[in-house]
């Protein structure tokens, strides 16, 4: 497709306006922000890759580097485990919106170096810690950019305009004090925090509450802000294990293994929830314009429409679909930006990792790609969760199958609930370091969501907006065997 300028202009403005959206859109009312990155010597903890070593280096005695990489040192700050991140890099709008979310103030960026940035984290009124605030004025202070040339030979000095518009932001910049804590996921009070997904906000309570008459001597006090405040807590070490309503994005993912150098692991504690419906959410699906009579795709079929690559060839017409009542006419593909998020991870999940189809357009949002296909009588998209009532009339979720020509299937409530073949679940993912058991709390509270008795729980809030379904007996069977693992 020849690209215009009125088409390049289009889409610059889409990127700006999903980026605008990441960093001034609704978020969880933040609690006050702790530092735990105060060591017992006083020291003010920083992380990055190796140049994390040379900015604390050229502070004196003030600050103590942790290596980490820069992918692994945006949840530590995200946790507040680390007071600066220094990156060879700015910030993604993933990375700048999962730090906001957590901290409630977008990220204070401060490039000390060409190329080479600090991150620190501000709260909702935009206070930096004053120690930390500081900290960033000695690195922009003529002493300090003379020590940081001496120790980082390989980046360039800033530019005297460049330093100058730093001081300028800086000296805009209010300080605070922020209460200092432990590292860590056990509370001051003696509970254990978990950090996760704001769809557990009614049927964790539940959960913990029939827990706790079974270990009363073992409490957990939940922080359920969103799925994407999960990860960067179990990375940093401060959540017993992350609950998420979706599967891990590339970024999460990428910054635990750095951080870490393994890998988490994953339990399924229950299906992601049914649908279409008006009353609640609907899981992430495949959607056809409304008047599409086709019956069903198969699997098979849908890695063919939306991946480049795949066994038995690219499907671009709809006449070539097994399904009855198929159309004819070009397949127009629709879906979410590749960007590390929700299309990455089903890329690489549901369409075996390969690229996405050359066909395929990609969308700022959920519902741009569902107001495309219902634009579009030949249209197809994936999109993620979608809230109740927000599914335009002119789009339905395609039935699908395991095996070509059917049987299709929804994703519903009832003895069918785990033949849904791209399942998206109710994911608690782990820290298990190799050769090592995870915590018997984490451990004992997992065993209970997948008991009988927990599942049960689970299916009384189904019917909830946000409620999830309980695993059939085959899946609840798998994830046992990975629990006994642990």
């Amino acid at each position: 497709m020849k690209m215009t300028a009125q088409t390049l202009v289009l889409a610059a403005a889409c990127l700006a306006a999903s980026a605008s959206a990441q960093d001034s859109g609704t978020i969880p009312e933040p609690r006050p922000l702790l530092a735990r990155y105060v060591l017992p010597d006083g020291k003010l903890l920083v992380g990055g890759g190796p140049e994390a070593e040379a900015v604390a280096a050229a502070a004196g005695d003030r600050l103590s580097a942790r290596i980490v990489g820069p992918l692994g040192a945006v949840p530590l700050l995200t946790q507040g485990t680390i007071a600066l991140a220094v990156l060879p890099r700015e910030m993604t709008v993933i990375e700048r919106a999962s730090v906001r979310r957590f901290s409630g103030g977008l990220p204070v960026s401060v490039k000390i170096m060409q190329g080479l940035h600090v991150y620190a984290r501000s709260d909702k009124d935009g206070a930096v810690d004053a120690r930390v605030l500081a900290l960033l004025s000695a690195m922009l202070s003529d002493e300090g950019q003379a020590r940081l040339a001496r120790l980082l030979p390989m980046y360039k000095a800033l530019a005297p305009a460049d330093l100058a518009a730093g001081r300028t932001q800086l000296s805009a910049v209010h300080g605070a004090a922020y209460e200092e804590r432990t590292p860590g996921y056990v509370l001051p009070d003696g509970s254990f925090s978990i950090i996760g997904s704001d769809t557990l906000t009614e049927v964790l309570p539940d959960v913990l509450a029939a827990y706790a008459r079974k270990a009363p001597g073992t409490r957990f006090s939940p922080d359920l802000r969103g799925s994407s405040t999960a990860m960067p807590a179990l990375t940093a070490g401060t959540t017993i294990f992350a609950p998420m309503g979706r599967e891990l994005w590339q970024n999460d993912l990428d910054a635990f293994r750095q951080a870490k150098g393994y890998e988490p692991v994953r339990i399924r504690v229950a299906y992601a929830s049914h649908g279409p419906r008006p009353d609640g959410k609907t899981p992430p699906a495949v959607y056809v314009n409304a008047g599409n009579p086709i019956l069903g795709l198969s699997v098979s079929e849908m890695k063919r429409v939306f991946a480049a690559g795949a066994p038995g060839g690219d499907l671009t017409d709809w006449s070539a679909l097994a399904a009855p009542r198929a159309p004819s006419g070009p397949i127009h593909v629709y879906g979410a930006r590749d960007d590390g998020g929700f299309a990455t991870a089903m890329r690489l999940s549901k369409l075996d990792g390969l690229p996405l189809s050359a066909r395929y357009q990609a969308l700022p949002s959920g519902k741009a790609i569902l107001e495309a296909v219902a634009a579009d009588p030949q249209g197809i998209g994936h999109a993620t969760w979608i809230g109740a009532g927000e599914a335009p009339a002119g789009v339905r979720v395609l039935p699908l199958s395991s095996q070509d020509g059917g049987p299709y299937v929804l994703p519903g409530k009832g003895k069918m609930r785990g033949q849904w073949p791209i399942s998206y679940f109710l994911n608690v993912y782990v820290d298990k370091q190799p050769g090592q058991p995870i915590a018997e709390a984490a451990k004992g509270l997992l065993r209970y969501m997948l008991s009988d008795e927990g599942q049960a729980i689970i299916a009384r809030h189904s019917a909830e907006e946000d409620g999830y379904l309980p695993l059939d007996q085959t899946d609840l069977a798998a994830e046992r065997k990975v629990i006994d693992s642990l």
